[in-house]
């Protein structure tokens, strides 16, 4: 079970939840955008002044702006105005990008500001598409810049074409680039992602039926490959691939792809339920392929001790976030609850009632999406706030 003492150490990395916070008062006295750092399985923070709105000084302005993305090179964020204000999965709401960057730890305990915040440039339009949503936008580092050169990426995808926009830091604007698409059975013409990730300097777009679709983003003639899933069940149906958001997932572990599966089949009772972590290998050759690391059983989740002390119904909970640099523990939200389970072990690791108030938060007049991984993300905080161990590299503070 989750602990703490007086003094905790500095988190190496946190459970950041999407939706921020807003400072009303800094119209005039700008303040500083910043994070108040909590240790898992807690969620932190983000506030954000008031001053980086596009309308600063309306009432209406977004009490609830989101994190698109969070990596080595910062924080992405969009803010909007009335009605599209909070956290909007609608197609092309209209706002602004921000990147905040070199975060330094604050005076005082758990908090940390972002010295520098740039805005991303709006899209010329009519001849570019607008910026989407959190489901089609990453945010990417070039490897061995130290999260100096990053790159901000959309994708379109239709029948055998796709278009790739990107902003690099230090440009003026955005980029577009059109591409080949890969064979996916006919299904070229249906794409549309759940989720984008960012590994090794390359950005995956990601449907959680069909699979992958990734790219190096800095190259001068990126090539789209496509990764299927290894499967323990197929999902079948619009109405199944509508629930795959709360019972699939994929994000980066160690320093590998990971896809997380809780996976059942129609005739299998809830207890037979699997949660199974595959890796994706890379194959020198090119090749890739899906390795399974670990699965369990709900029903031998649910019969150990640990769980049985949280005091939890016997339900199957809606997946999380993936530990950052242990791939064994997944986190799920159930009910007001998140909680860490060990797949190799069958135990319960972590344990927290009301991580934050993710689900109160509103969508200008709707509400927010059911709750999922889309609400928070793990990030690994940069070596100038993970500095529990001021000798160690960042490597060693992330892996060690």
């Amino acid at each position: 079970m989750a602990s703490s003492s007086s003094s905790p150490p500095a988190p190496l990395w946190i459970i950041l939840g999407r939706v921020a916070m807003v400072q009303h008062d800094s119209v005039k006295d700008p303040g500083d955008l910043s994070i108040k750092l909590s240790m898992p399985p807690r969620a932190s923070t983000l506030t954000v002044p008031m001053s980086v709105h596009p309308k600063p000084g309306y009432d209406d302005t977004d009490r609830h702006p989101y994190v698109v993305a969070a990596a080595d090179a910062g924080v992405l964020l969009h803010l909007s105005h009335w009605p599209f204000v909070g956290f909007d999965l609608d197609r092309d709401p209209p706002g602004i990008l921000l990147v905040a960057r070199d975060f330094l730890a604050a005076p005082g305990p758990g908090k940390a500001l972002a010295t520098s915040v740039v805005r991303v440039p709006d899209r010329v339009r009519p001849y570019q598409p607008g910026i989407s949503n959190v489901r089609n936008i990453g945010l990417v580092s070039l490897p061995g810049s130290g999260g100096g050169d990053y790159v901000v990426a959309e994708l379109y995808v239709a029948d055998d074409r796709a278009t790739l926009f990107t902003f690099r830091s230090g440009t003026g604007g955005w980029v577009r680039k059109d591409l080949s698409c890969p064979s996916m059975s006919g299904r070229r013409w249906m794409w549309s992602s759940h989720d984008v990730i960012a590994h090794d300097g390359k950005l995956w777009w990601v449907n959680l039926v069909w699979g992958l679709l990734g790219c190096d983003p800095f190259a001068d003639e990126p090539v789209l490959h496509h990764v299927a899933f290894q499967e323990t069940y197929p999902i079948g149906g619009q109405a199944a691939a509508e629930d795959a958001v709360s019972r699939r997932m994929v994000r980066v572990s160690q320093g590998k792809v990971r896809f997380v599966d809780v996976a059942r089949a129609r005739v299998h009772r809830p207890e037979d339920t699997l949660v199974v972590i595959w890796t994706l290998v890379f194959a020198p050759s090119g090749f890739t392929f899906w390795e399974q690391l670990s699965v369990t059983s709900l029903g031998r989740v649910w019969a150990s001790d640990s769980y049985r002390a949280t005091g939890l119904p016997a339900k199957v909970p809606v997946l999380a976030l993936l530990h950052p640099s242990n791939p064994e523990v997944v986190y799920f939200f159930l009910e007001k609850y998140l909680f860490g389970v060990n797949v190799s072990r069958s135990t319960v690791v972590e344990f927290v009632r009301r991580p934050c108030d993710l689900v109160k938060v509103v969508s200008g007049h709707r509400w927010p999406p059911p709750i999922s991984w889309r609400h928070v993300l793990a990030w690994e905080l940069p070596c100038s706030l993970a500095s529990g161990k001021a000798n160690a590299s960042c490597d060693q503070l992330k892996h060690g």
